[in-house]
């Protein structure tokens, strides 16, 4: 099914709208200003899905950032939140895999050694996405993020991506 068209606020209407990669990019980079930095972030994203799918047996990814606002400003990033359908398969990860897990998520506050130094944030896909797991009970919280429009009043849609 594909994604609503934008309202006249440049946003998606509200609420979760389920679509798949092709839905994201007519909408979100067909469909919108700025079509090359678009095509970067899409690829940041279809590259990210498909290496969360690999990890996480099945689940959802709520898609938002500035990529979903049609807008004449360029869009920064995309921002996906995944939602496990069994967070237990996730606590059973192995070593190896639940690393490469951690390094497909947002981290912050974070500090290294050799050389020691402190990084106020630590993003997948060299700083085009940031990655963001919802543990069980949190979705509340997660959608109403993922809502806020670009200026205060405005509520807007996403998308969701199921595997």
């Amino acid at each position: 099914m594909p994604l609503p068209h934008w309202t006249s606020d440049n946003v998606l209407p509200p609420g979760r709208h389920p679509a798949d990669l092709s839905d994201l990019y007519e909408r979100f980079v067909w469909d919108a200003p700025h079509r090359n930095e678009r095509e970067v972030l899409f690829s940041a994203l279809s590259g990210y899905l498909g290496v969360v799918t690999r990890l996480i047996p099945s689940g959802r990814a709520w898609v938002g950032g500035t990529i979903t606002v049609r807008s004449e400003q360029l869009p920064q990033d995309v921002d996906v939140v995944l939602i496990p359908d069994d967070w237990g398969s996730l606590k059973r990860l192995g070593g190896p895999a639940r690393a490469a897990l951690y390094g497909q998520l947002t981290l912050r506050g974070v500090i290294a050694e050799q050389p020691a130094m402190y990084l106020e944030q630590v993003q997948p896909v060299g700083g085009l996405l940031d990655g963001f797991l919802c543990h069980p009970g949190d979705e509340e919280a997660w959608e109403q993020t993922w809502s806020r429009g670009p200026v205060d009043g405005i509520v807007k849609g996403f998308a969701e991506v199921t595997w």
